[in-house]
């Protein structure tokens, strides 16, 4: 019998979720699903004209509701699971969009299941979106399972990392700047935000260059993670001017980096919660800035991660931190509680088997257009790869003849 136990997960930023939907598809594998993976520019193109039994996306926005409708139409089951997410109102609204990209509006009920980091953001969509509670599940974030684990740490070689988060200086695809600022209102709220990133991207670049720059002159190894939405093309200037002790990391996990470095400086954000986790000092560059947050939802996030972290002053006192080998990371009762609260840590059952275990429940028999259109599918993929075979018979006959002639 022909039976449609394929599975589309679609990856929103390759270098941040790739390890984590990996393992999500081995497991899933497990249980007998086929794992077809996606990115921004396949997934509408595939899904125009496939039919999964189940697609799992990173945000509501990711296909267009219309696209949504006629795969629901076809059987399949939308699922969405958090790449990315916020304990504060104005942070989880832009998670949580009222429009998709055709500037329709999305009907949240069209979802057969959201897989949440916390309750703050189960709450909000209670509060604010057209949802039903038990189509709803918080089960922290696959990028914190048991089954991403770090390797051990290679101690002989010494080195200092830095996480970059320069997304808004260094876009992915090098999109000018007035391509962002053509599409905003600056008499809108809603992108005030931006405002306040720009001048902060660009003083932490800075800051953290200064720093790289001393600690190549006087001997000690840098390794910098880019942001996922950023180019890493862009990178190469800096290995330019900083030389061999200077590296730009390109693995597929955090995890697999932080198995790479000593201590790690950067802006305060969530990519702290990794080294946190695995006891990697931590130190930030919030006090050495001219340029911080405003906005009290950030002020409050950016605070919490900052109790992970060491405050230098200035990039001198920062620089005697990087190169301390008997530094300890910073530990404290009030982040791990801040940090259970965001990304529900303690949870019972991890995050992983969690999505599996809701997607077996739903792993129940397909509509009737779905099968049809699954076995049309099917059928259409056998015909080519006969006609593949097909091909490489004719082909290999007319070499034989030709060697004899020959």
């Amino acid at each position: 019998m022909i039976k449609n136990n394929i599975v589309v997960i679609h990856i929103d930023t390759f270098r941040r979720e790739y390890f984590a939907s990996w393992m999500l598809g081995q497991k899933l594998k497990k249980e007998g699903f086929k794992i077809i993976f996606t990115s921004r520019h396949s997934t509408e193109r595939l899904l125009k004209i496939f039919s999964p039994n189940i697609f799992i996306t990173t945000h509501t926005n990711t296909i267009n509701t219309r696209v949504i409708k006629k795969l629901k139409k076809r059987g399949t089951k939308v699922f969405v699971n958090e790449a990315e997410a916020a304990n504060v109102n104005l942070q989880v609204s832009l998670h949580y969009l009222k429009y998709d990209n055709n500037h329709e509006e999305i009907d949240y009920n069209l979802f057969s299941g959201i897989f949440l980091w916390n309750d703050f953001t189960l709450n909000w969509l209670l509060k604010n979106k057209n949802i039903n509670k038990k189509k709803l599940y918080v089960t922290g974030s696959i990028r914190k399972s048991k089954y991403c684990e770090i390797s051990k740490k290679d101690e002989s070689n010494f080195t200092v990392g830095f996480l970059s988060r320069y997304e808004l200086i260094n876009t992915y695809d090098n999109r000018h700047i007035f391509d962002n600022l053509i599409e905003i209102d600056p008499e809108k709220g809603d992108y005030l935000w931006w405002y306040e990133r720009l001048p902060i991207d660009a003083e932490a670049f800075s800051i953290s260059f200064k720093l790289m720059k001393k600690l190549v002159k006087n001997g000690f190894n840098v390794s910098v993670r880019p942001h996922p939405n950023e180019n890493l093309e862009a990178y190469k200037k800096l290995k330019k001017y900083l030389g061999p002790l200077f590296s730009i990391d390109t693995s597929n996990s955090i995890h697999e980096w932080l198995s790479e470095v000593n201590v790690i400086f950067g802006t305060s954000s969530s990519a702290f919660t990794e080294a946190y986790l695995y006891n990697i000092p931590i130190i930030s560059s919030t006090k050495i800035q001219n340029f911080n947050f405003k906005n009290d939802d950030y002020l409050d996030m950016n605070d919490n991660f900052d109790k992970a972290a060491y405050l230098p002053n200035s990039t001198s006192e920062a620089y005697d931190m990087c190169i301390d080998k008997k530094i300890q990371p910073k530990k404290s009762s009030e982040i791990d509680y801040f940090l259970d609260d965001f990304y529900s840590i303690k949870v019972k059952i991890d995050p992983i088997d969690k999505i599996v275990e809701v997607l077996n429940c739903h792993n129940n028999k397909p509509k009737l257009i779905g099968s049809i259109s699954y076995i049309f599918q099917y059928l259409f993929v056998l015909v080519c790869d006969l006609l593949l075979v097909f091909k490489y018979i004719i082909l290999l006959r007319s070499y034989s003849k030709l060697k004899m002639i020959n």
